[in-house]
């Protein structure tokens, strides 16, 4: 049995279904595709008990609030989320040069100057505002990135995902050999971007506090950056009422003097983490509540990294 036969049909008309909302999404204003996108979280959050009652959940538990605040939040979070898909559909209208003004990037330099140096620059951030578009604008901007991403369950929306993600000079990492390719990528002077907040559930990974629980992280971060001297770069985007977004790109994280090299890494790793938790809790309606992101529990012989 072929590959093709052994996906579901029902992924086939699912494909069908989202490229035809994409194809009419792309033929809106920004503003409306955004509140498309909110009308269908908003339909999510009634069909999906269980992953409502899991963001839910991770919101009281990881910000320490009420239960009706929790609700309020998710509610809000699963209508950001929507709007993720939404745009991510349409993705190939953001490339339109009079789409640009929906952009408000901040603290380029911080990219152009880690650039300079020579070794190519780690990009990390969060499953946060829209991870996607800022890669695609980043590109348009003239720094191109290579992206560590898992491939999508559908394999016939992968394709025209994978499409739409190198449409402006990205391109993504496939599954083999990834961290032979991510070196590469980092050794010829391109970005590498790395989305470091969801759960990890074999090793290599390392645990770091999270939101009041350890929560299991990829070390990957932090060895390439060690191993390679990569300048690593924060970015994330906060979402704008127009459609739009900001994207800030922040100094490169910069570890304490007198550290060995595992401890840099290690250092690299929990403070990323941190960053990203600081962003969440600036605006938790941004991030991926649910995501099942503590799953994963230490093991006897795995512990907790606090900061060196």
């Amino acid at each position: 049995m072929s590959e093709r036969d052994r996906v579901p049909a029902w992924r086939r008309l699912e494909a069908l279904l989202l490229l035809a909302l994409g194809a009419v999404l792309r033929r809106l204003p920004a503003r409306r595709r955004a509140a498309v996108g909110r009308a269908v979280g908003t339909l999510a959050l009634r069909l999906a008990h269980s992953r409502r009652r899991l963001a839910i959940d991770n919101i009281r538990v990881g910000l320490d609030v009420a239960s009706a605040e929790a609700e309020a939040i998710a509610r809000n979070a699963f209508r950001h989320s929507g709007r993720i898909l939404a745009e991510c559909l349409a993705m190939p209208a953001y490339a339109r040069p009079e789409e640009r003004r929906l952009f408000d990037v901040r603290g380029l330099e911080h990219l152009a100057a880690a650039h300079a140096e020579g070794r190519g620059v780690i990009v990390f951030s969060a499953h946060y505002g829209n991870w996607e578009l800022v890669a695609q604008q980043q590109a348009l901007a003239g720094y191109p990135l290579d992206l560590i991403a898992r491939p999508l369950d559908n394999p016939y929306l992968e394709r025209h995902f994978c499409r739409w993600r190198e449409q402006c000079g990205n391109r993504v990492l496939g599954k083999r050999g990834v961290l032979r390719r991510a070196v590469a990528t980092l050794r010829s002077g391109r970005s590498l971007a790395i989305l470091i907040d969801q759960n990890v559930s074999s090793p290599p990974r390392v645990f770091v506090p999270f939101l009041g629980r350890p929560a299991s992280v990829t070390p990957t971060l932090g060895r390439l950056a060690v191993r390679l001297g990569a300048p690593v770069v924060p970015v994330v985007s906060r979402p704008r009422d127009d459609g739009g977004y900001r994207i800030d790109y922040h100094p490169p994280l910069e570890p304490p003097s007198g550290l060995d090299d595992d401890d840099r890494a290690r250092w690299l790793t929990v403070e990323a983490t941190r960053m990203i938790e600081r962003w969440i809790r600036e605006e938790p309606r941004c991030w991926m509540w649910m995501h099942d992101r503590w799953k994963s529990r230490p093991a006897a012989d795995e512990t907790v990294e606090e900061l060196p």
